[in-house]
C-alpha cells in the first residue's frame, strides 16, 4: 500500500509516522498536522548539520518545543540570544570535570542502596526504580534536595508533564480543534512544584550559605554585575534542569534494561566486563568499560529519550532547496534517522558491536543526535553518560534482571520515548563483586 501521509490509522502512531514518512520522502518534505499547519521534515544529515549547526542561528526552537516545555517556564531549554547564551555560560560549569566526580560518588552511593532495597527472586517495576533513583540524583547534585515530599513533588510535576504532552501529540495528529490545556490537578501540581522551588531559594537566601550546587550558582550568578535573571528565571532554570536531567536518563536506562534482556548474549558479555573491573565502577574507572559504551550508544539509537526536534526558522532561507518563510515551522526525528538503512546496516537490529571508531568516522555527522548538535547541544551530556554507565554497571555487578511480563513493549512518544505501561522485571542476586 502506498504511504499517505494523511492516514488517520497511522497518524495515531507518530513513531510509525515518522519512519514511514522518512522512508517514502526525499532529504526535505511537508506534511501538514491535522489543523492544516505545515511542518517542514528533515530527512538526511546534511540538512540536520546545516540546522544544529552551521546555521543554527537562522534557526530557533519551534513553536511545538516551546509547548512541549510550557510548563517549565522560560528555561535553558527554550530560551534563545544573549538570554540563552548567559543561562548557558552560568550552567555550564555545574558539568565539568571536578564536579562529575563528586556526582559519580552520589550516582554510586544511590544505586547501592537501592539495589540494597532490591530481594532476590523479587518481581520490581524497574521503570519506578530508575526514575525514583534518577530523581533522586539529579535532585541532590544538583539542588542538595534530599526530602522525599520534595522529590514526590517533582515526580507528580513530571508524570503530568508527561501527560499533557502526549495529548498534545495526539491533538497536533488526529485533532483539528485541538487545543493544550491543564486540568484542575494539574494546576495543583504545578503550584506545589511552584512553591518548592521558590521554598528552597527563600531558605537558602534567609540562611546566607548558598552552598556548592547548581542552585547555588545560579542564586550567586544574579548577584553578578550584568547578570539579568529575574527570581522567576530562575525558579524556571531548576523546573527544566529537573525534567531534562531525570527524562532522559531515566528513560535510557528502561529502555537498555529491556533490550539486554532481549539480547542475553549482549548481557553476558557486558556482564564479564563489568565483573573483569574488580571493584566498583567509579568515573575514574569508566573508560575500562568500552563494551558498556558501546551498549550505550546502541541503546540511544534504538530508542533516543529526545526522540524528535523542532526549530523554526528566524527569516526567510533557503534550505535543501526549498524556500522558507520566516516562522516556518522544522522537524528532525531522531527516532526515524537512527533507524535510517542508508547509515545503519540492520537498523532495528540491537548490535552495539557496531560502534567501532571506525564506524564511527565514517558516520555522516547528523545521522546519530541523541544529545542534539552544535551550540544548542545537551550542557548535560556528561553528567547523563556517567549516571547512566554508574548505574548499569553497579547493578549488573550485583543483579541479573530478567522480563516478568510480556516482550511486546510500544514506545510511547511523549517529551522523551517512554515504555508504555511500564517495564516488570524479576531481579535475581549475583555473587558479590
Amino acid at each position: 500500500m502506498a504511504f499517505d501521509p494523511n492516514d488517520l490509522e497511522l497518524r495515531k502512531d507518530p513513531l510509525r509516522f515518522f519512519i514511514e514518512l522518512s522512508r517514502n520522502s526525499p532529504s526535505i518534505t511537508t506534511f501538514r498536522f491535522a489543523s492544516g499547519q505545515e511542518i517542514v521534515f528533515l530527512n538526511h544529515p546534511d540538512l540536520i548539520r546545516e540546522v544544529l549547526i552551521e546555521r543554527a542561528d537562522k534557526f530557533h526552537k519551534s513553536e511545538m518545543t516551546r509547548a512541549f516545555a510550557g510548563g517549565m517556564g522560560h528555561g535553558i531549554l527554550v530560551s534563545e540570544g544573549e538570554f540563552w547564551k548567559q543561562q548557558s555560560r552560568l550552567i555550564r560549569p555545574a558539568f565539568h570535570y571536578k564536579r562529575l566526580l563528586g556526582y559519580a560518588e552520589v550516582m554510586s552511593r544511590f544505586t547501592l542502596e537501592m539495589l540494597e532495597e532490591w530481594q532476590d527472586g523479587e518481581v520490581r517495576r524497574i521503570d519506578e526504580d530508575m526514575n525514583a533513583l534518577t530523581l533522586r540524583v539529579v535532585a541532590k547534585c544538583m539542588f542538595n534536595v534530599e526530602a522525599k515530599d520534595d522529590r514526590e513533588i517533582m515526580h507528580q510535576a513530571i508524570v503530568l508533564g508527561q501527560q499533557v504532552v502526549g495529548r498534545m501529540i495526539h491533538g497536533w495528529f488526529t485533532d483539528p480543534h485541538w487545543t493544550p490545556s491543564l486540568n484542575r490537578a494539574g494546576v495543583r501540581v504545578v503550584r506545589a512544584l511552584n512553591d518548592m522551588v521558590q521554598r528552597h531559594i527563600a531558605f537558602r537566601r534567609e540562611r546566607g550559605d548558598l552552598g556548592d550546587d547548581l542552585l547555588s550558582m545560579l542564586m550567586e550568578a544574579q548577584q553578578q554585575p550584568g547578570v539579568q535573571m529575574s527570581e522567576r528565571q530562575l525558579r524556571d532554570e531548576v523546573l527544566t534542569i529537573i525534567t531534562a536531567g531525570l527524562e532522559t536518563t531515566a528513560n535510557a536506562l528502561i529502555w537498555t534494561w529491556y533490550l539486554l534482556d532481549q539480547h542475553p548474549e549482549v548481557k553476558a558479555k557486558l556482564q564479564a566486563e563489568v565483573d573483569a573491573l574488580g571493584e566498583l565502577p567509579n568515573f575514574e574507572n569508566l573508560h575500562r568499560l568500552p563494551y558498556l559504551d558501546q551498549v550505550f550508544k546502541e541503546a540511544l539509537r534504538l530508542y533516543p529519550p529526545v526522540w524528535v526536534i523542532g526549530r523554526e526558522t528566524v527569516e526567510e532561507l533557503e534550505l535543501g532547496g526549498m524556500k522558507l518563510p520566516p516562522k516556518t515551522q522544522i522537524v528532525l526525528c531522531q527516532w526515524a534517522t537512527h533507524r535510517d538503512p542508508r547509515f545503519f546496516e540492520h537498523p532495528d537490529e540491537f548490535i552495539p558491536e557496531r560502534w567501532t571508531a571506525e564506524f564511527e568516522k565514517q558516520l555522516p555527522r547528523g545521522a546519530y543526535f541523541p544529545f542534539s548538535l552544535g551550540p544548542r547541544v545537551c550542557t548535560g551530556q556528561s553528567f547523563a553518560t556517567t549516571e547512566f554507565k554508574i548505574i548499569v554497571a553497579t547493578t549488573l555487578q550485583r543483579f541479573d534482571l530478567e522480563l516478568a511480563q510480556s516482550p511486546q513493549i510500544k514506545p510511547e512518544p511523549n517529551f522523551t520515548l517512554w515504555v508504555g505501561g511500564g517495564l516488570k522485571m524479576r531481579v535475581r542476586a549475583r555473587g558479590r563483586s
